[in-house]
């Protein structure tokens, strides 16, 4: 998960600073960091463990000059898709989970990283008014607008903050600020205009890629669910959650944190 699948192309903007692995459950977590730890020791590299919690581990891994730092974590199973098959990585988190979560990130916390993969996804893949619609929905505790009024803070970054992800300043930073004031307008219009009623859903169209319903007449609302589902593409759109059964999804995803453990 992170940023390692979601910069994979080489015309993504910046490079990965570690590896993430993610787990449902706090005991994969342990399981998996000693196992990996294991076998790359007994393949030559060099391991430092730098923190060990129930649910976050990190090391650093070298060999030779080479040095590579891997996380492994506990994340969240209320997902908009399962978990994909994947020629690089074996598995990996499907790119509209990616998106959303970075779009959380980006609300909770302040590093130049989210701001760059930000202004890459809505340029790449979906505007950040969807992503933002959709993220709410993996966090009860946000808003559409709160998301969107923390990413409003990302237009005091400055040079430094940016070369320091980048590793250079060859991005202009005055251009960057002034595309984001255009996509934040933008979200801000589009969180104005969906059904509140559809509030924390993707919009599908007919091959299932995301895309703007007031753009596409026939986009069908996806909700995130715990493991995730395939879309309901049907001819015949599939019936919208009362209320009842978006809030029962909520709590679903609430009794999944406290418990730790799958369903």
């Amino acid at each position: 998960a992170g940023g390692t699948p979601l910069h994979r192309r080489a015309d993504s903007p910046r490079f990965s600073e570690d590896v993430d692995i993610f787990h449902d459950a706090q005991d994969s977590v342990a399981l998996a960091a000693e196992t990996d730890l294991r076998v790359l020791g007994e393949n030559g590299y060099q391991i430092e463990r730098i923190l060990i919690t129930p649910s976050f581990q990190r090391a650093t891994i070298r060999k030779g000059s080479d040095a590579l730092r891997m996380e492994w974590a506990v994340d969240s199973a209320f997902r908009f898709f399962p978990v994909q098959t994947d020629e690089d990585f074996g598995y990996s988190l499907h790119l509209a989970d990616l998106a959303t979560n970075k779009v959380l990130a980006l609300a909770g916390r302040w590093e130049a990283r989210d701001f760059v993969d930000t202004l890459y996804l809505d340029a790449d893949y979906a505007p950040l008014g969807l992503l933002a619609w959709a993220a709410a929905g993996k966090d009860p505790g946000l808003t559409p607008a709160l998301i969107l009024e923390q990413a409003a803070r990302f237009n005091r970054l400055n040079q430094a903050e940016l070369t320091a992800v980048l590793g250079s300043g060859a991005l202009d930073l005055p251009q960057m600020k002034r595309d984001w004031l255009r996509i934040l307008a933008a979200a801000e219009e589009t969180i104005r205009l969906l059904p509140p009623e559809e509030l924390g859903c993707l919009y599908l169209d007919s091959a299932g890629g995301v895309t703007d319903p007031r753009q596409t007449p026939a986009a069908r609302p996806h909700f995130a669910s715990v493991g995730g589902a395939l879309p309901h593409l049907a001819d015949s759109p599939a019936p919208l959650p009362s209320p009842q059964e978006n809030r029962a999804a909520a709590q679903a995803r609430q009794n999944y944190e406290r418990s730790g453990s799958e369903e």
